[in-house]
């Protein structure tokens, strides 16, 4: 159920807005869709429905930039239940793919996430070497798709079969220069006069705008030679660039810095779950931030427990991680990463995504008692609530 608020004023809360200090005893207005205004001594607009949140901590919504959320249900459990994916069959050159397609709004697990505070998530593909477009989507009641094609996604790991990761290597360098001979010759591609090219003619459209630097490719990786192998591509194709896990990554923080490419980390990452992973340690993402690289936290595809991003950007802090640089790494740096610039803060013009706690959101015995996406307060009742009201 969502209540519409036109004009609201959350008042005597500490507002972590994301921007400087935190403000103590602090108003927020919402005003239709966005924040109006932000501070100490706010002006309530007449007729705003006031509500006293005193002793809350308001935050900007978080944000998950990788997530499976709305399309995988069950994960491989219920096949049936996953999309944002294509069959082997397919091959793995997928670029076309749009999880946007077949993204479901009232997945089981989107009330669990936004409990957890989560308003907005970058719902991302899986499969193959290109794996497809991911797409913004605010996780309000019904779905609200923000941005259809946000990124194209690539998955450059090692597989259990030898010289895997070299294929994947050589794959992606084959298919770029297709889409590079494409780009630049696309009448004699559609008169047939052109050498045959690997991917579908849609998916050389969708990799010649990776080429332009129109949309962003996100880079899976882990073990450190390959994020360093992935950093030559991208420097060597000029790339708009992300890199997703990294687990290995502070073995290679120096040359991610120095390439200026942004990372999304999993912070709970710390054991050698395979050979991509042997160097995993907790205290990545705080080595990865002190070597001045552009950190963000994501769950890494984690669809039924998303609600735990805020527990990992506690356990990130635990090891060495600034905490407010923390909040940010779950609210406004993966917002920007995207270019999805108008939300993770809480400032006037801001899309008014914000999540109220009754206490500090790292914190396991702390909770979100209000929410709003775009403006609107969203109902925190998960499935499992419902039930136990109806049978207690």
């Amino acid at each position: 159920m969502i209540k519409l608020l036109l004009a609201v004023a959350l008042t005597g809360a500490t507002l972590h807005t994301g921007d400087g200090k935190p403000i103590e005893n602090g108003t927020v207005i919402i005003d239709g869709d966005r924040i109006g205004a932000v501070g100490k001594n706010v002006q309530i607009p007449p007729g705003a429905e006031v509500i006293d949140v005193s002793g809350s901590i308001i935050t900007p919504g978080l944000v998950d930039a990788n997530s499976r959320l709305g399309t995988a249900e069950f994960g491989t459990g219920a096949p049936s239940t996953v999309e944002g994916t294509l069959d082997e069959k397919y091959g793995d050159l997928r670029a076309a793919l749009r999880v946007s397609d077949t993204f479901n709004p009232r997945a089981f697990a989107i009330p669990i996430a936004r409990e957890g505070g989560i308003t907005s998530i970058l719902a991302v593909p899986r499969g193959g070497i290109v794996q497809g477009q991911s797409a913004w989507i605010d996780l309000s009641d019904g779905g609200g798709i923000r941005r259809g094609r946000v990124a194209v996604h690539v998955s450059l790991g090692g597989e259990n079969e030898a010289g895997s990761r070299s294929r994947k290597f050589m794959r992606l360098r084959e298919v770029l220069e297709d889409a590079r001979l494409f780009r630049a010759n696309r009448g004699p591609y559609i008169q047939n006069r052109l050498r045959v090219l690997a991917p579908s003619a849609e998916a050389l459209e969708v990799l010649a705008r990776a080429l332009d630097r129109e949309i962003k490719v996100v880079f899976e990786v882990d073990r450190a030679p390959d994020i360093r192998a992935a950093l030559a591509i991208i420097r060597e194709q000029e790339l708009d660039a992300v890199l997703v896990g990294v687990e290995e990554g502070w073995l290679a923080a120096k040359a991610i810095a120095d390439a200026k490419v942004p990372v999304l980390v999993d912070p709970y990452a710390n054991l050698p779950e395979d050979f991509d992973r042997l160097q995993a340690r907790l205290d990545n993402a705080a080595l990865l931030a002190k070597a001045g690289v552009k950190v963000a936290f994501t769950l890494r595809g984690e669809s039924t427990r998303a609600g735990r991003l805020r527990f990992g950007a506690g356990i990130a802090v635990a090891n060495g991680f600034d905490r407010e640089a923390a909040l940010a790494a779950i609210t406004s740096v993966p917002s920007d990463i995207f270019g999805m610039k108008d939300e993770g803060r809480i400032r006037p013009g801001a899309r008014a995504n914000l999540a109220v706690w009754n206490g500090d959101p790292f914190e396991p015995m702390s909770w979100a008692t209000r929410l709003f996406i775009g403006g609107k307060e969203i109902d925190l009742r998960t499935r499992q609530d419902l039930l136990t009201e109806r049978y207690r």
